[in-house]
């Protein structure tokens, strides 16, 4: 099972993630499921870092399986935008295989 992490602050905004753990529809190395997760985790932080010029810090295991980014400053448009796409993939692969993939939410309570 991989498991999806979405951290929000108190405006709803992502400002991180942690994806972790291998699908259970092929043996290691050969899961498309995987292949997908880790496609989309890495092209968000890619994005972020390399297009955006925004500073994250990340934590990778790839014998674990796992991806940790964490925004390093308040989010804006641009990093909310390239997130949310992020999330957007994630949430239709868990909706089509909820067998391998599950998100939690984490934060993002609105203080009226």
């Amino acid at each position: 099972m991989i498991t999806i992490d979405l951290y929000r602050n108190h405006k709803g905004e992502i400002t991180g993630f942690t994806s972790r753990g291998h699908a259970g529809d092929a043996p290691a190395g050969e899961s498309v499921v995987c292949a997908w997760v880790s496609a989309v985790t890495q092209m968000a932080l890619v994005g972020l870092e390399q297009q955006l010029q925004y500073p994250v810090t990340y934590r990778a295991d790839t014998k674990k399986g796992e991806l940790q980014v964490t925004l390093q400053r308040t989010p804006d448009a641009k990093s909310q935008a390239l997130l949310g796409s992020m999330e957007t993939v994630l949430y239709q692969l868990a909706e089509q295989c909820p067998q391998d993939v599950r998100i939690r939410e984490h934060g993002g309570e609105m203080n009226v």
